[in-house]
């Protein structure tokens, strides 16, 4: 290879030029990335970027609507100046929004999302009127709910019209899967090879003497309800709170969300098959709106369980 005036070629493999002082290295072609590896290593970056986006806008709940900067990084394994650059980005795009120095919220930029999504999405627009409908009939809080991670998100939800009734905020990222009736429908309609990732993940802790917390008995409670075709989880969770769910499936027959009521524990130890009747129908009717329909039993029939119809419950 020709070297250049005042050069001297030193290697035959990796072609090095001393120059007084200075060493000048030039690698290899073959060594060099190439531009289909740096547009890997791009794309790489991009999908990490957007995950760690979507793992900051995760940890923002009902219970912990707001935090600081030093709280996320130690949550995330960021350094400060890391979490502080992020935050502040995704403030100035309007998905967080500042509050005291270094504390932030969600912004309204979430808001307006999820407006859209409620304005847009097929199973929102399906659901909306029945569960309008299931609330204002019996006077229950009603969810539609689908898996998020390791917790449950509240897609449309009406609230308790009772003196004393439950909270649709429930339902939520930080609701345990294993004690609430719409989080154990929901696995138990997930593949097999999935289902086992996701109970390895879970922390099954104790809430109450009724809370499942073997991961046997849980896997067999889950085999029941499949076939069964609902859930239920009286006290599982809190001792005063019942809930029960019911599969909304779609056009093809696949569960893609649950319908979920939740109760105040005495209410529905007075008639629990017929609350069970109502998530059913309801569910049902939503999954008709979505095209679903069972060729064996109309749309709104009950399992085998003797339940009462939506009717009996006052």
């Amino acid at each position: 290879m020709q070297c250049f005036p005042k050069f001297r070629k030193v290697s035959t493999d990796t072609v090095i030029y001393v120059r007084k002082y200075r060493t000048i290295e030039r690698r290899p072609h073959s060594a060099r990335p190439t531009r289909r590896v740096a547009r890997l290593h791009k794309g790489h970056n991009a999908m990490k970027a957007a995950e760690r986006i979507g793992q900051v806008l995760g940890l923002f709940t009902v219970t912990a609507p707001e935090r600081g900067t030093g709280e996320i990084a130690a949550l995330l394994g960021l350094a400060n100046s890391s979490a502080h650059e992020l935050l502040n980005g995704l403030a100035q795009t309007g998905l967080l929004q500042k509050q005291a120095p270094g504390r932030f919220r969600l912004g309204p930029m979430v808001a307006a999302l999820a407006q859209v999504l409620a304005n847009t999405d097929g199973l929102v627009e399906a659901a909306r009127p029945i569960i309008a409908r299931t609330a204002e009939d019996h006077g229950e809080t009603v969810h539609v709910v689908e898996l998020a991670g390791a917790g449950l998100a509240a897609l449309s939800s009406q609230p308790s019209t009772r003196p004393v009734g439950v909270s649709r905020d429930v339902i939520s990222s930080e609701t345990p899967l294993h004690a609430v009736a719409a989080g154990k429908l929901l696995l138990a309609h997930l593949p097999t090879a999935e289902l086992l990732r996701v109970l390895d993940s879970l922390e099954l802790t104790a809430f109450t003497d009724e809370t499942v917390t073997a991961r046997s008995t849980l896997r067999n409670r889950l085999t029941e309800i499949r076939e069964a075709g609902f859930a239920e989880a009286v006290g599982e969770w809190h001792p005063d709170l019942a809930t029960c769910a019911a599969p909304i499936r779609s056009h093809a027959g696949v569960c893609i969300a649950a319908l979920s009521m939740s109760v105040p524990l005495s209410r529905y130890m007075l008639q629990p098959r017929a609350y069970r009747a109502i998530a059913v129908q309801a569910a049902d009717r939503i999954s008709a709106r979505l095209g679903w329909r069972d060729a064996s039993k109309p749309t709104g029939t009950l399992p085998a369980t003797g339940a009462k119809t939506s009717e009996d419950v006052a």
